[in-house]
C-alpha cells in the first residue's frame, strides 16, 4: 500500500504543477523543475502516509479478529458447561 500511495501522490503533485505552469504561462523549464521537485517531495510523503494507513488497517483487522475469536471462545465455553 505504501508504494501505491507514493506513486499516486507523487504523480498527482507532478500533474498539478504541470497544469499550473501551463495555465499561468510559466516557462517550460521552470515548470518542469518545479514539477519534478514536487514529485521528489510528495513521493516519500505518500510512502509514509501509505505505510501508516497500512499499519492502522492491519492493527484494526487484527483487533477485530481477536475480539471475534474471544467472543466465539466464550460462547463455546459457556455452552459446553
Amino acid at each position: 500500500m505504501a508504494r501505491s500511495y507514493a506513486a499516486c501522490l507523487g504523480l498527482i503533485a507532478l500533474v498539478v504543477c504541470i497544469i499550473r505552469g501551463i495555465v499561468s504561462g510559466s516557462e517550460p523549464d521552470a515548470t518542469l523543475r518545479h514539477a519534478v521537485g514536487m514529485l521528489l517531495v510528495f513521493t516519500p510523503l505518500g510512502y509514509v502516509l501509505g505505510w501508516i494507513a497500512d499499519d492502522l488497517i492491519r492493527q484494526t483487522v487484527e483487533a477485530n479478529f481477536r475480539r471475534a475469536l474471544k467472543k466465539a471462545e466464550e460462547r463455546h465455553s459457556s455452552s459446553g458447561n
